[in-house]
Protein backbone atom coordinates (compact mmCIF):
# COMPACT_ATOMS: atom_id res chain seq x y z
CA UNK A 1 0.00 0.00 0.00
CA UNK A 2 2.74 2.28 0.36
CA UNK A 3 2.78 4.97 -2.39
CA UNK A 4 0.42 3.55 -4.54
CA UNK A 5 -3.55 2.66 -3.77
CA UNK A 6 -4.98 -0.54 -2.90
CA UNK A 7 -8.38 -1.62 -2.57
CA UNK A 8 -8.90 -1.78 1.33
CA UNK A 9 -11.28 -3.77 3.49
CA UNK A 10 -14.07 -1.74 3.80
CA UNK A 11 -14.02 -2.06 0.08
CA UNK A 12 -12.57 1.61 -0.03
CA UNK A 13 -9.23 3.18 -1.35
CA UNK A 14 -6.42 3.20 0.67
CA UNK A 15 -2.71 4.62 0.52
CA UNK A 16 0.08 4.62 3.05
CA UNK A 17 2.01 7.72 2.17
CA UNK A 18 5.58 8.73 3.18
CA UNK A 19 6.46 12.17 4.30
CA UNK A 20 8.26 12.97 1.43
CA UNK A 21 5.64 11.82 -0.91
CA UNK A 22 2.81 13.54 0.92
CA UNK A 23 5.17 16.84 1.21
CA UNK A 24 5.56 16.77 -3.19
CA UNK A 25 1.71 16.10 -3.34
CA UNK A 26 0.66 19.07 -1.02
CA UNK A 27 3.00 20.95 -2.60
CA UNK A 28 1.58 19.90 -6.48
CA UNK A 29 -1.93 20.48 -5.15
CA UNK A 30 -0.73 24.17 -3.84
CA UNK A 31 0.58 24.95 -6.87
CA UNK A 32 -2.35 23.80 -8.97
CA UNK A 33 -4.29 25.96 -6.91
CA UNK A 34 -2.57 29.40 -7.43
CA UNK A 35 -2.56 28.49 -11.57
CA UNK A 36 -6.24 27.71 -11.86
CA UNK A 37 -7.51 29.84 -9.44
CA UNK A 38 -9.72 32.68 -11.23
CA UNK A 39 -7.75 35.63 -10.76
CA UNK A 40 -9.28 39.39 -9.32
CA UNK A 41 -10.66 41.67 -12.23
CA UNK A 42 -8.21 44.62 -12.75
CA UNK A 43 -10.89 47.07 -11.09
CA UNK A 44 -11.59 44.22 -8.31
CA UNK A 45 -11.23 46.75 -5.70
CA UNK A 46 -14.14 48.30 -7.53
CA UNK A 47 -15.94 45.14 -7.71
CA UNK A 48 -18.56 43.09 -5.52
CA UNK A 49 -17.35 41.64 -2.89
CA UNK A 50 -19.79 39.10 -2.59
CA UNK A 51 -18.81 37.74 -6.20
CA UNK A 52 -14.73 38.18 -5.22
CA UNK A 53 -15.96 35.96 -2.40
CA UNK A 54 -17.55 33.18 -4.33
CA UNK A 55 -14.99 33.25 -6.95
CA UNK A 56 -17.39 35.02 -9.30
CA UNK A 57 -14.77 37.62 -10.58
CA UNK A 58 -13.57 35.83 -13.55
CA UNK A 59 -16.65 36.07 -15.44
CA UNK A 60 -17.53 38.55 -18.07
CA UNK A 61 -20.40 40.68 -16.95
CA UNK A 62 -20.80 43.15 -20.02
CA UNK A 63 -23.91 41.05 -22.02
CA UNK A 64 -25.60 41.69 -18.78
CA UNK A 65 -25.02 45.57 -18.67
CA UNK A 66 -26.17 46.19 -22.60
CA UNK A 67 -28.11 43.67 -24.75
CA UNK A 68 -26.92 45.45 -27.46
CA UNK A 69 -23.06 45.29 -26.88
CA UNK A 70 -21.23 42.08 -28.03
CA UNK A 71 -19.37 40.12 -25.17
CA UNK A 72 -15.78 40.10 -25.37
CA UNK A 73 -14.28 37.25 -27.12
CA UNK A 74 -12.91 34.60 -24.25
CA UNK A 75 -10.14 32.86 -26.00
CA UNK A 76 -7.94 29.74 -24.26
CA UNK A 77 -5.54 31.08 -21.99
CA UNK A 78 -1.84 31.43 -23.56
CA UNK A 79 -0.05 29.81 -21.11
CA UNK A 80 0.51 25.99 -22.69
CA UNK A 81 -0.49 24.00 -19.29
CA UNK A 82 -3.35 25.95 -18.64
CA UNK A 83 -4.33 25.81 -22.17
CA UNK A 84 -3.72 22.27 -21.83
CA UNK A 85 -5.83 22.20 -18.61
CA UNK A 86 -8.72 24.59 -19.27
CA UNK A 87 -9.28 23.55 -23.50
CA UNK A 88 -11.52 25.30 -26.15
CA UNK A 89 -14.57 22.46 -26.25
CA UNK A 90 -14.62 23.68 -30.35
CA UNK A 91 -11.49 23.75 -31.97
CA UNK A 92 -13.28 24.47 -35.25
CA UNK A 93 -15.64 27.19 -34.33
CA UNK A 94 -14.34 30.46 -32.35
CA UNK A 95 -17.08 32.13 -31.19
CA UNK A 96 -18.42 28.54 -29.93
CA UNK A 97 -15.51 27.72 -28.53
CA UNK A 98 -15.41 31.06 -26.47
CA UNK A 99 -19.03 31.16 -26.15
CA UNK A 100 -18.64 27.94 -24.30
CA UNK A 101 -16.16 29.03 -22.54
CA UNK A 102 -17.72 31.97 -20.27
CA UNK A 103 -20.08 29.92 -19.36
CA UNK A 104 -18.17 27.26 -18.29
CA UNK A 105 -14.38 28.17 -17.26
CA UNK A 106 -15.05 29.83 -14.25
CA UNK A 107 -16.16 27.02 -12.91
CA UNK A 108 -14.42 24.15 -14.00
CA UNK A 109 -11.35 26.49 -12.51
CA UNK A 110 -13.10 26.19 -9.15
CA UNK A 111 -13.94 22.67 -9.19
CA UNK A 112 -9.66 22.04 -10.02
CA UNK A 113 -9.31 23.91 -7.16
CA UNK A 114 -11.49 22.35 -4.89
CA UNK A 115 -10.32 18.94 -5.96
CA UNK A 116 -6.65 20.26 -5.31
CA UNK A 117 -7.77 21.29 -1.85
CA UNK A 118 -9.48 17.96 -0.55
CA UNK A 119 -6.17 16.51 -1.37
CA UNK A 120 -4.29 18.60 0.27
CA UNK A 121 -6.55 18.45 3.31
CA UNK A 122 -6.43 14.26 3.30
CA UNK A 123 -2.52 14.65 3.20
CA UNK A 124 -3.25 17.09 6.05
CA UNK A 125 -5.55 15.19 7.97
CA UNK A 126 -3.57 12.11 7.55
CA UNK A 127 -0.18 12.90 9.53
CA UNK A 128 -1.28 11.92 12.59
CA UNK A 129 -2.35 8.44 11.34
CA UNK A 130 1.28 7.78 10.09
CA UNK A 131 0.29 8.89 6.20
CA UNK A 132 -2.97 6.53 5.98
CA UNK A 133 -5.69 7.99 3.74
CA UNK A 134 -8.93 5.98 3.12
CA UNK A 135 -11.13 7.66 0.39
CA UNK A 136 -14.57 8.37 1.37
CA UNK A 137 -17.13 8.10 -1.92
CA UNK A 138 -16.96 12.37 -2.09
CA UNK A 139 -13.21 12.49 -2.40
CA UNK A 140 -12.72 9.64 -4.97
CA UNK A 141 -13.54 11.93 -7.52
CA UNK A 142 -11.49 14.80 -6.31
CA UNK A 143 -8.20 12.87 -6.18
CA UNK A 144 -9.02 11.39 -9.29
CA UNK A 145 -9.62 14.68 -10.93
CA UNK A 146 -6.24 16.11 -9.07
CA UNK A 147 -3.94 13.67 -10.33
CA UNK A 148 -5.25 13.80 -13.78
CA UNK A 149 -5.00 17.38 -13.25
CA UNK A 150 -1.29 17.40 -12.31
CA UNK A 151 -0.36 14.85 -14.27
CA UNK A 152 -1.15 16.70 -17.23
CA UNK A 153 0.45 19.38 -16.28
CA UNK A 154 3.84 18.01 -15.36
CA UNK A 155 3.39 16.46 -18.67
CA UNK A 156 3.09 19.49 -20.74
CA UNK A 157 5.73 21.55 -18.41
CA UNK A 158 8.10 18.67 -20.08
CA UNK A 159 6.49 18.20 -23.46
CA UNK A 160 6.52 14.79 -22.67
CA UNK A 161 5.08 12.67 -26.24
CA UNK A 162 2.63 9.89 -26.66
CA UNK A 163 5.75 7.92 -25.84
CA UNK A 164 7.52 8.42 -21.97
CA UNK A 165 10.47 6.01 -22.76
CA UNK A 166 11.30 7.81 -25.67
CA UNK A 167 11.11 11.34 -24.36
CA UNK A 168 13.28 10.01 -21.12
CA UNK A 169 16.14 8.44 -23.44
CA UNK A 170 16.03 11.41 -25.65
CA UNK A 171 17.42 13.32 -22.18
CA UNK A 172 21.00 14.19 -21.29
CA UNK A 173 22.04 12.10 -17.82
CA UNK A 174 22.45 15.78 -15.80
CA UNK A 175 19.09 17.19 -17.13
CA UNK A 176 17.07 18.76 -14.90
CA UNK A 177 13.97 17.41 -15.67
CA UNK A 178 14.18 14.13 -14.49
CA UNK A 179 13.14 14.85 -11.54
CA UNK A 180 10.12 16.27 -13.11
CA UNK A 181 9.68 13.30 -15.52
CA UNK A 182 10.36 11.00 -12.28
CA UNK A 183 7.02 12.65 -10.54
CA UNK A 184 5.14 12.80 -13.76
CA UNK A 185 5.77 9.17 -13.65
CA UNK A 186 4.71 8.44 -10.16
CA UNK A 187 2.12 10.50 -10.43
CA UNK A 188 0.65 8.03 -13.30
CA UNK A 189 1.34 5.09 -11.19
CA UNK A 190 -0.84 6.93 -8.24
CA UNK A 191 -3.71 7.51 -10.38
CA UNK A 192 -3.54 3.87 -12.23
CA UNK A 193 -3.46 2.38 -9.03
CA UNK A 194 -6.79 4.87 -7.68
CA UNK A 195 -8.52 3.59 -10.56
CA UNK A 196 -7.33 -0.16 -10.13
CA UNK A 197 -8.45 0.21 -6.72
CA UNK A 198 -12.02 1.17 -7.37
CA UNK A 199 -12.30 -2.23 -9.65
CA UNK A 200 -14.42 -4.71 -7.47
Amino acid sequence: MNGHFVRGSEGRPEIVLEAVHAEILGELCRGMIDLVQPKPADDADRGDPLARELGLDGLDWSGLDDGDAPPERMAAPEDPVLARLLPDAYHDDNDAASEFRRYTENDLRLRKCDHARTVRADIAASASEGGHIVLADPHVQAWLGALNDLRLALGTDLGVGEDVDDFADSLEPDDPRFTTLVIYRWLGELLESLVESLTP
